[in-house]
């Protein structure tokens, strides 16, 4: 008789071997760093990282253009199916050319930079710490790997181990040593307090998060939307039961009233080389946001063209220019944010639809993505009624396009009619959403802005430490 298999070695190999096609990616991770989280949000928190993932036939591929992808995530959600993206290599990938790593719950192998990550984060948790146990006045040298294995009791990091945090390279315990020396010396954090990244504490805190959100009948925001720190500094005796997670503006005010005693602190870290500075964000009630000015909606580019030479829509705000177009062929819309003034980013269309749900109520809605398909097909096959009313839509921004001029100018696009179609009439009803302007269009703008810079109305008090 031959050897015997192994049974859990043969079950491993199968796991590593799986790909994400799109039925593991509608689910959630099983097992690994992430369990039980849903796929698609580990996946949105790797791109947005760029941290690398990894290919069914080896190596890995980061990310090039990670609005796209957040935006084709979203879509996702909507219709189940595979997309495709560009690497930063120059290729285009398909997800199914993913691998299911240990991110995503699959074999034991390391998620690439996402692993890296978080033994980045974990490591930060240990030395800090260790510094508070033996003083901020110590050198990196100071801190050996028996020093700071005695406080490893003093922080929770999920599966990451010790020894995986004692081998990161220098540039990382340099960057740990002078974030934590300036955390102890300037008591942003204290003795009293447990560090955490990845544990039932952090994990906890999001999902009373999740709750408040859906009490308020809101989509709820990602998690590093929500906060983005990275680790969490919680002092002793610290309880979950006391987030009031009844509404989002209750919870957003425990986090910040706990922040403001120096019991619940999160903290999102940046590598340093030579010198720190801490940035406070979202401590004022409501949070201190910037807030915007609508200009004009246009339905050409903002320097030369016509309406029929540009899928995409514009508006103007005081700081800059939101560009309204489709990620991809009836793909779902999303906003770029460009401008001075601005911080730049993204949101998608499903963000776009609950900012619009949220101030201007049920009489005012952005369509889903299924009935823009239907109009614009109706349109392109020459409804009268579709084109009517894609005409008028036109007309608030140009009063000479007529029903004649839509039909020839959409005659000469032949196959693709539909497609562009599409692509225009979302950006429209987004315009038509904020055209009259007022308090309300402000709102949505600042909304819009601001979510994309992660410092939304709906965004918890947290700290950056960075680089001065």
């Amino acid at each position: 008789m031959g050897n015997m298999i192994n049974l859990k070695s043969f079950a491993t190999f199968l796991n590593e071997a799986t790909n994400l096609t799109p039925g593991e990616l509608k689910k959630s991770a099983t097992g690994g760093p992430n369990s039980g989280m849903s796929r698609l949000d580990i996946l949105a928190s790797i791109v947005k990282k760029r941290d690398p993932l990894e290919l069914m036939k080896g190596g890995t591929v980061v990310v090039s253009k990670t609005n796209e992808v957040s935006a084709a995530i979203d879509q996702f959600r909507n219709d189940g199916k595979a997309f495709s993206f560009k690497g930063d290599d120059g290729k285009t990938y398909s997800t199914s050319d993913l691998k299911k790593s240990a991110a995503f719950g699959g074999g034991s192998g390391a998620g690439g930079g996402t692993k890296q990550t978080a033994i980045g984060e974990a490591a930060q948790c240990l030395w800090i710490a260790a510094t508070l146990g033996e003083g901020y006045d110590k050198p990196a040298d100071y801190f050996t790997d028996k020093i700071l294995s005695k406080y490893f009791k003093k922080i929770s990091v999920g599966k990451t181990s010790l020894n995986e945090i004692l081998e990161i390279d220098d540039g990382w315990k340099i960057s740990s040593h002078l974030t934590a020396q300036f955390a102890a010396k300037n008591a942003i954090v204290d003795n009293d307090m447990t560090f955490h990244r990845d544990d039932d504490v952090m994990k906890s805190i999001y999902s009373a998060k999740n709750i408040a959100f859906k009490n308020n009948d809101f989509k709820p925001l990602m998690d590093d939307k929500w906060n983005p720190g990275d680790i969490w500094a919680v002092e002793s005796g610290f309880t979950i039961n006391e987030l009031d997670s009844s509404t989002v503006e209750s919870f957003n005010d425990d986090i910040l009233d706990l922040h403001l005693q120096k019991r619940l602190i999160g903290i999102s870290l940046k590598k340093v080389r030579k010198d720190v500075k801490v940035v406070e964000k979202n401590v004022e009630r409501p949070p201190d946001t910037q807030d915007y000015k609508f200009l004009s909606g246009h339905i050409k580019a903002l320097v030369r063209g016509e309406w029929y030479t540009t899928k995409a829509n514009y508006i103007t705000f005081d700081g800059g220019q939101v560009d309204l177009r489709a990620n991809s062929a009836f793909g779902s819309h999303k906003s770029e944010i460009k401008g001075k003034g601005a911080r730049g980013g993204g949101a998608s269309w499903g963000v776009m639809q609950d900012a619009a749900a949220r101030i201007y109520g049920k009489s005012k809605q952005l369509p889903k993505n299924s009935v823009l398909k239907k109009e614009a097909t109706a349109i392109a096959k020459g409804d009268k009624k579709a084109v009517a009313k894609f005409t008028k839509m036109l007309q608030v921004y140009d009063r000479s396009i007529s029903d004649a001029n839509v039909i020839k100018e959409l005659n000469k696009k032949k196959k693709d009619a539909a497609v562009w179609i599409h692509g225009k009439l979302g950006g429209l009803y987004v315009l038509d959403l904020v055209q009259k302007g007022g308090t309300k269009a402000n709102k949505w703008i600042t909304q819009l802005v601001n979510y994309a810079g992660s410092s939304t109305s709906d965004s918890s008090a947290y700290i950056i430490l960075k680089e001065k």
